[in-house]
């Protein structure tokens, strides 16, 4: 939660001083600036004179160097906002939710526990009973997914209707600046199964195309996700 508020920190004093970080190392700052094109990064000290002349030469040209700082009037990319959103769950409450979450797995794994059938298959069609969650929540909510139609674009428009329906407010809402609140609108970062990483959820995660995510729903028995919504 420091490194995030710190990034945050950062980037408003940049917004507000009209400046262009210049980064030496770090080969994964990217992971961290507002957007793609928003710093000048030195890879290692031998490209200090490229970044130089990189600098010398926004300088001298006021468009290119507005294109570095577009993001401060058209806001930060959604990986940054979905990663200063992690924030929005104090440390004490993820750590709930962690314990409550493990605690509900094992119950889940005795014998004598009643849940729902996590498929359901007739004639050529099964349907699929999965479930979702904000993260940062702990409360799960059903998504059916029909064997006819399992692709990864299907699942996020189930998700998103799903939540539309309940008139989901993400956990950030009353964290974020107002300029970045945005509409009622609810968009959809990223879906991934439970248990995951900060690191993994934003970075290292993603399902290669719609047969690695049908064989994921197909292996695991009433498969858990995380949405991150920006």
């Amino acid at each position: 939660m420091v490194l995030n508020s710190m990034v945050l920190i950062k980037a408003s004093s940049n917004k507000l001083a009209g400046s262009i970080p210049v980064v030496i190392g770090a080969p994964n700052i990217q992971d961290f600036a507002p957007s793609n094109n928003s710093l000048l990064h030195i890879k290692e000290l031998k490209d200090a004179e490229t970044v130089a002349n990189t600098m010398k030469y926004l300088a001298a040209n006021p468009s290119a160097y507005n294109k570095l700082l577009r993001w401060k009037v058209e806001g930060p990319s959604d990986s940054f906002k979905a990663l200063v959103d992690m924030a929005a769950v104090h440390s004490s409450c993820r750590l709930c939710i962690f314990l409550a979450t493990s605690i509900r797995e094992r119950e889940e794994q005795n014998p004598k526990f009643k849940k729902r059938p996590c498929k359901c298959t007739r004639d050529s069609e099964t349907v699929y009973h999965v479930y979702v969650r904000e993260r940062g929540r702990f409360e799960m909510e059903s998504i059916f997914l029909r064997s006819s139609n399992l692709s990864l674009e299907a699942f996020e428009s189930a998700v998103v209707s799903k939540f539309k329906s309940l008139k989901h407010v993400p956990i950030w809402k009353e964290e974020r600046p107002e300029i970045l609140r945005g509409g009622d609108e609810l968009k959809l970062y990223r879906l991934h199964p439970l248990g995951m990483t900060q690191r993994q959820a934003l970075y290292n995660f993603t399902f290669k195309g719609d047969t690695d995510f049908r064989d994921h729903i197909e292996s695991h028995p009433c498969a858990k996700f995380e949405a991150i919504f920006v």
